[in-house]
């Protein structure tokens, strides 16, 4: 059986403008209230086109999430980023947060996701708790290292902290999307009055 050919209308860098789209669409309005059909009309492709690259929404939203994930690895491992001192990294990570919180208000992947978790394809599931769990022992790690060196402060373990750091964060841009950005900020000053040492 010959190997099935892109429609010849369809430009090469359509999968990714695809994925860059239905990502949109999904921090914006969630997995379940988009569909091939938004992603064609704003493309101005046929739905056949978007098939063709993704046979299924349940392919195309585990390779949201997969995307995701290969951007956390990436992230974490830059230079500019792994070799911060501790306080600079979680600096490093509000700022990511901020950038969603000044795009509009965008919640992140983990809160545009957790509320339709249930209904989620499994491969979709199991690559957003990997995703989630590799930035909470991310974060664990950085908050160790910087209570080691006093640049951190907190009490409890590191990885209970980073999982509550996370869900404040998380929930942070759900109140930013119900009022404006000022409340983020205001919860993000918190976590830093709270974690970050005076003199360190």
């Amino acid at each position: 059986m010959p190997l099935q050919s892109a429609p010849a209308a369809v430009p090469a860098d359509t999968r990714a403008r695809i994925l860059d789209l239905a990502e949109g669409l999904l921090l914006e309005r969630g997995f379940n209230a988009f569909s091939y059909q938004h992603i064609a009309r704003e493309l101005g492709i046929k739905p056949a086109a978007v098939h063709y690259h993704y046979s299924s929404k349940d392919d195309l939203g585990t390779a949201i999430v997969a995307r995701q994930l290969r951007r956390l690895r990436k992230w974490r491992d830059l230079p500019r980023v792994a070799d911060l001192p501790p306080a600079e990294q979680l600096e490093a990570l509000l700022a990511v947060y901020d950038s969603h919180a000044r795009h509009a208000c965008r919640v992140c992947l983990f809160g545009a996701l957790a509320a339709d978790f249930r209904t989620l394809p499994a491969p979709m599931q199991a690559e957003l708790r990997t995703f989630n769990r590799e930035l909470t022992e991310w974060l664990a790690q950085v908050l160790a290292a910087g209570r080691a060196t006093a640049s951190l402060r907190f009490v409890g373990s590191p990885a209970a902290k980073a999982a509550q750091v996370l869900t404040t964060l998380a929930g942070a841009l759900q109140v930013a999307r119900v009022h404006d950005e000022t409340p983020f900020q205001l919860i993000v000053g918190q976590l830093r009055l709270e974690l970050l040492s005076p003199n360190p």
